[in-house]
């Protein structure tokens, strides 16, 4: 635990961008320390990404990661019931992608080498109908994408490539937010 010169300083960190113009524009009524996560990224390596809850003026609440320039939050009803393990793990597959997209070290105008249809493939004989890829992102030599469909008559999103793949129902909290998040922090997050 942090001391509270410190806590206050993480505090101070999310609510000066909560009030940043691009985000809601104005000082947030409350943000709470919740907890640090100390974790190894690649290539980021060892960092510390501190958790906050935070309530502002209109009554929105969320939860708000402090992390340096990769301060963010994901707002909604429906995300704040996502639990905190999945939310940091969101998070950190956003920390990643994020700043790789914007220094165009993944990019996302391309032709598959063949990925794209071994993934179509092992997605539909999981029983997926009316598949239809939605975002494509290539890291280095590897391809991956994001899809959606539906199983059983239920909406789903889903991301990977043709060995691996990670999907939410409608039903599911996770799946009001991009899933290629998901997939991509369960891949850079190499401890804690």
């Amino acid at each position: 635990m942090f001391g509270f010169g410190k806590t206050r300083k993480i505090e101070g960190a999310m609510a000066d961008w909560l009030a940043h113009p691009m985000e809601f524009g104005v000082r947030p009524k409350s943000v709470r320390f919740r907890r640090t996560h100390r974790v190894k990224l690649v290539t980021y390596g060892p960092v510390e990404v501190h958790v906050v809850d935070y309530e502002m003026p209109d009554g929105t609440k969320g939860r708000g990661f402090v992390n340096g320039s990769l301060t963010w939050s994901f707002t909604g009803e429906e995300v704040n019931a996502i639990a905190d393990r999945d939310h940091f793990v969101a998070y950190c597959g956003w920390a990643w992608l994020f700043p790789a997209i914007q220094a165009k070290t993944v990019t996302t105008d391309f032709i598959s080498e063949g990925e794209e249809d071994r993934l179509t493939g092992a997605v539909r004989t999981t029983g997926v109908a009316d598949l239809r890829m939605t975002g494509r992102y290539k890291i280095g030599s590897s391809e991956v994408f994001e899809y959606s469909g539906t199983r059983n008559g239920i909406a789903l999103k889903g991301a990977g490539d043709g060995d691996r793949q990670v999907e939410f129902e409608a039903t599911h909290p996770c799946f009001f937010l991009p899933t290629i998040y998901f997939f991509l922090g369960r891949e850079v997050i190499l401890e804690g």
